[in-house]
């Protein structure tokens, strides 16, 4: 199987960050007065800093129960991650989805409430994510849940 044509470069981040934010007006607003900042030198830019508030972002909308946009972020983010060179990918894995898990705490399950959303390319990356912190655990844990729900 050929590898898919690279799209997302890190040295055009900024278009990996218009693609994430595409066809959901609310993120790109937060995005455009919140997160992004015109900087002299490009390279100045915090990619994970920026990808970091967008992740907030994300869980305060889950939090609340807006997820209607949910969908086309997720397909927005596998696009990226098909189409991404190794340090894009790794924002999205790292900053992205790290900063998701992370910041749902213990008040949201993100082991599996965010699997509807996430596509194969994403999913994988996001269950690896876990198991990297936690191992297998994670698992047993939710697969005991469901032996001792059965039995009430």
């Amino acid at each position: 199987m050929n590898k898919p044509e690279t799209r997302y470069h890190q040295s055009d981040i900024e278009k990996v960050f218009h693609k994430l934010i595409s066809n959901w007006n609310e993120l790109t607003d937060f995005y455009n007065t919140e997160v992004k900042f015109d900087y002299d030198d490009p390279n100045d830019r915090l990619a994970y800093v920026d990808i970091g508030d967008i992740s907030k972002f994300i869980v305060e909308k889950k939090k609340a129960e807006q997820t209607e946009k949910f969908e086309i972020f997720f397909e927005n983010v596998e696009e990226i991650m098909i189409y991404g060179e190794h340090y894009v990918q790794e924002l999205i894995v790292i900053g992205l989805f790290e900063g998701i898990q992370a910041f749902c705490g213990y008040k949201i399950d993100y082991y599996r409430s965010f699997d509807k959303w996430l596509k194969p390319n994403s999913l994988k990356a996001w269950r690896e994510l876990i198991d990297f912190w936690e191992k297998d655990d994670w698992k047993r844990t939710a697969e005991s849940e469901k032996i001792l729900n059965k039995k009430k």
